[in-house]
């Protein structure tokens, strides 16, 4: 379009430069780089992963074959057949009742029953009703006493057996463990070599990639361009451009002005009109751009 701005926006571009140091630091890279980058990395042919020991094996078998005993401890640890108890208490309470009251027996019929017998014949009473009811009442009075120590003990002992088996079952946990102690103390043993082993393996995998894959080169690059952050830069350089003006539209914004200055010109001046004026701004729009160029 006629007269319209054709002209481009103004730009600028600056530029960053190194510094001496960073150059060269930079020359000291690039070998590095571009040997690493001509290198098609490989695989390591195997596996990276340590595999588990001896120890860890036997250890492992060791806890599930405890699994069972432990299955049937837990079980078994509330009744008679629990094996932390050596004794069966039914046994063990007829036992205590018959060594008890065995005193109290023998007393009758040992003591009792004879000195009663020996004063009847004594007194010519043997074989008489009174004999009778003598016998029948230390006959009484020995079973009241068996009677009584058998319901003490037994109360005793069902006690004393209860309070075994509750301390049994809160055993249950550690007895467990101590079924499960020597698999685990191997296979800690096993956890120690297997990482000692895992160590030894990634330090063949970092050899090869070092030798096969150039990750050397690629450490030594990443060194040194970490450097170049740490220095300053050399400097800065801009560069822009400045539209010039166009000598169209400055031409013919003088002739608007010449012909505004002419129509005042010829209203004082008779015989001199507009177009004069316009003539004039136009020829000074003209001029003037390249004059003060």
């Amino acid at each position: 379009m006629v007269g319209g701005n054709d002209q481009p926006p103004p730009t600028q571009t600056t530029q960053y430069t190194m510094s001496p140091e960073q150059r060269q630091i930079l020359n000291l890279a690039m070998p590095a780089i571009n040997s690493f980058g001509a290198t098609t990395p490989q695989r390591y042919q195997g596996s990276t992963v340590a595999g588990f020991t001896d120890p860890q094996i036997s250890g492992q078998q060791q806890v599930l074959d405890a699994a069972v005993p432990q299955g049937t401890l837990a079980t078994n640890a509330g009744g008679y057949t629990n094996s932390l108890l050596s004794t069966d208490p039914n046994a063990m309470r007829d036992d205590a009742i018959a060594a008890a009251t065995r005193p109290i027996v023998t007393n009758l019929t040992e003591k009792e029953l004879p000195a009663i017998r020996s004063g009847t014949v004594a007194n010519g009473s043997y074989g008489s009703s009174r004999q009778g009811i003598a016998e029948a009442q230390a006959i009484r009075d020995a079973n009241t006493a068996v009677g009584d120590t058998a319901a003490k003990l037994s109360a005793s002992i069902y006690g004393t057996d209860v309070d075994a088996r509750l301390k049994a079952l809160g055993l249950i946990p550690q007895t467990q463990q101590a079924y499960t102690a020597p698999g685990t103390t191997t296979s800690a043993v096993g956890d120690i070599q297997q990482q000692q082993n895992q160590r030894l393996l990634d330090e063949v995998v970092r050899n090869f990639n070092f030798d096969t894959n150039n990750t050397g080169d690629l450490a030594k690059a990443q060194e040194l361009v970490a450097l170049l952050g740490g220095l300053p830069l050399g400097g800065t350089t801009s560069t822009g451009s400045v539209p010039q003006p166009n000598t169209l539209t400055t031409a013919l914004g003088g002739a608007a002005a010449g012909a505004s200055l002419g129509g005042t010109i010829g209203s004082v001046v008779p015989g001199v009109g507009t177009l004069a004026g316009a003539g004039v701004g136009a020829l000074g729009g003209a001029v003037l751009p390249f004059v003060f160029k």
